[in-house]
């Protein structure tokens, strides 16, 4: 092979094996669904377990974009059949909620998950909906408005690769609508 065609395997290569990994959840990344606003204002999807970040332009936009950086690196994740903030979870929800607070034009959506729940369906939606109110206490008492956060519980409707990761909660921040 040619020095130019092992450079060009070698590009592929560092473009497909990322990939892959992403795929298949080894990276941590993952992208959620489409977020589709209910209205025009456009919105900006930050997830409590590893994420990403659909662009949205104006300052909900930029608020989102910072707001998807710190839940990348500090998950809301929670412990096994508990609704409880663990102290990192507690600090983040409290660095969130500085954030958020700074920023009155932005709305969020908090959606809990939980993962290999025992029990009826039901248990684990209301599992999942108190961890998300569990993350609304923090912002509230942060500053953050409760007339600007919507909390649900998704159940275990949403897992992760790792179940660890799937109890958490997402973050959804938009522009108000």
């Amino acid at each position: 092979m040619s020095g130019s065609g092992r450079l060009a395997g070698w590009a592929v290569a560092a473009v497909a094996v990322p990939a892959l990994l992403a795929t298949i959840g080894l990276l941590w990344v993952r992208a959620p669904a489409p977020v589709v606003p209910a209205t025009a204002a456009a919105q900006t999807t930050a997830t409590g377990a590893p994420g990403s970040v659909s662009p949205t332009p104006g300052a909900a936009g930029e608020v989102g974009a910072r707001v998807a950086a710190m839940l990348a690196a500090h998950p809301l994740l929670f412990d096994g059949e508990r609704a409880d903030l663990r102290p990192a979870t507690a600090a983040t929800a409290d660095a969130l909620g500085a954030l958020l607070a700074s920023a009155p034009e932005a709305t969020v959506r908090l959606v809990g998950h939980t993962a290999d729940l025992p029990g009826p369906p039901r248990r684990a939606v209301e599992l999942s909906r108190e961890r998300a109110a569990a993350v609304a206490e923090r912002l509230v008492a942060a500053g953050v408005a409760p007339s600007r956060i919507t909390v649900e519980g998704a159940g275990d409707a949403d897992p992760l690769a790792e179940p660890e990761a799937s109890r958490r909660v997402e973050v959804f921040v938009g522009a108000p609508g």
